[in-house]
């Protein structure tokens, strides 16, 4: 159960083919977006850029930073505000796109014409970007001059927010996107191996996530806020990007002792997966090793549950169990959604039973399980324990998809402590 695997066995696993989505995706999207939009009696859906996951894509398959407009019988127009040049050269002809109709100037200005030429003189418009299910995206990301600005020169217009309900359509993949994920969670394999590799004692922080970064980009994928989750040390109980990454100063040098965790976001063509990978220098203490165990079961728990027709709630509730049980709290939640991450466990449970956070000037509060749904086939996860006590941490982890197969578990080196030699 304990295994420990030195960094000179792990090869890290690179993509051997780059899937694409295809034509009849689209296809497939826009005509579910329609019977959507007529279930919220709407005759056109505006899908504004930013957003943890950028769904402007959803419609596009690129990111133009621009408006996407579907109505409910014409091809989708793209309102972008400075010329994609990169669509014509000699590479970027190449790829195929979705949208042909591109209209330059600003959204404020091109979209109540685009309406007026679509639909009627009262148009119901549905609105992506008002508000998210995303994290610290509750409030949307529409910003307030463009929207105030559409809204006075469309006053016969009605708008109804369908952020949510396009959010959960994403949620749910079809096979094309699916191998998205799984060339997304290949390289995320191949930046947990880079992690394992690279962290020994004397080394610095940052050349560990370092070598994590490279293996992603290098093996075609990308970087998003966060970016990542690190932390190491002997005793830790933070869980956020490192403050070296915003504030410099300088990373730590890796001690005997230490142990080193990531939560690793690679992207693939815009498909996020997450692993929680862990390392120990040298031989790890004894609560370490109890810490361990206790996610270990928690994951095993949340594999074994996983199915169309469960309830999220009843899959977090069961996973929670060995941690709390066991008399230890948590940072994170230990299962979440991905692509997009929209539904968490509840986080900072049990914190009163560790000392190591007198040290605080307030507790944290627990933060509730955010939402619920009933399992599908499509759908992937993080299935990310994590335990803490007295100042100590283990997250483990990695992506997990319900597929017409079955669970299928696409990570395999996070799904336990990686110990290395001081």
């Amino acid at each position: 159960m304990n295994a420990t695997r030195a960094p000179e066995n792990i090869v890290p696993t690179a993509l051997v083919s780059f899937p694409t989505l295809s034509l009849s995706e689209r296809d497939r999207r826009y005509a579910a977006l329609r019977r959507l939009m007529k279930v919220h009696d709407v005759q056109a859906l505006v899908v504004f850029p930013g957003g943890l996951d950028r769904l402007e894509r959803y419609l596009s398959n690129e990111v133009l930073n621009g408006v996407v407009v579907l109505t409910q019988t014409d091809g989708a127009v793209y309102l972008v505000g400075r010329h994609p040049l990169q669509r014509y050269d000699a590479v970027g002809v190449t790829f195929p796109r979705w949208v042909d109709d591109l209209r330059l100037g600003s959204p404020a200005e091109l979209l109540p014409k685009l309406i007026a030429e679509r639909v009627d003189s009262a148009p119901r418009i549905g609105v992506v970007g008002l508000s998210s299910r995303s994290i610290g995206m509750g409030d949307g990301y529409i910003p307030y001059p463009l929207w105030h600005a559409i809204v006075g020169a469309m006053p016969a217009a009605s708008f109804s927010d369908m952020s949510a309900a396009v959010e959960m359509l994403s949620l749910v993949k079809s096979r094309e996107e699916l191998e998205m994920v799984r060339a997304s969670a290949i390289l995320g394999e191949a930046a947990s191996a880079a992690f394992v590799g690279a962290a020994h004692a004397g080394a610095r922080e940052s050349s560990v996530v370092g070598a994590a970064y490279a293996a992603i980009v290098s093996g075609g994928g990308e970087i998003h806020t966060p970016g990542i989750i690190e932390r190491s040390g002997p005793d830790r109980f933070g869980w956020a990007p490192p403050e070296w990454l915003t504030m410099g100063g300088g990373s730590r040098m890796l001690e005997p002792g230490d142990t080193i965790s990531a939560e690793l976001f690679a992207h693939y063509g815009g498909y996020q997966t997450q692993q929680q990978i862990d390392v120990s220098i040298g031989k790890p203490i004894q609560l370490i090793r109890d810490l361990e165990d206790a996610c270990v079961e928690s994951y095993k728990i949340g594999i074994s549950m996983l199915r169309p027709g469960v309830l999220f709630s009843e899959v977090a509730s069961a996973m929670e169990k060995p941690i709390l049980e066991s008399g230890f709290w948590n940072t994170g939640p230990q299962i979440q959604t991905v692509c997009p991450v929209m539904f968490n466990s509840a986080t900072h449970q049990n914190t009163h039973v560790d000392s190591a956070l007198s040290v605080l000037p307030a507790m944290p509060p627990t933060v509730p399980r955010d939402g619920d749904f009933e399992l599908a086939e499509g759908v992937a996860f993080a299935v990310q324990p994590n335990a803490l006590l007295h100042g100590r941490r283990v997250s483990l982890g990695g992506t997990v998809a319900l597929t017409e197969h079955g669970v299928e578990e696409m990570n395999r080196l996070a799904l336990r402590l990686n110990v290395v030699e001081a």
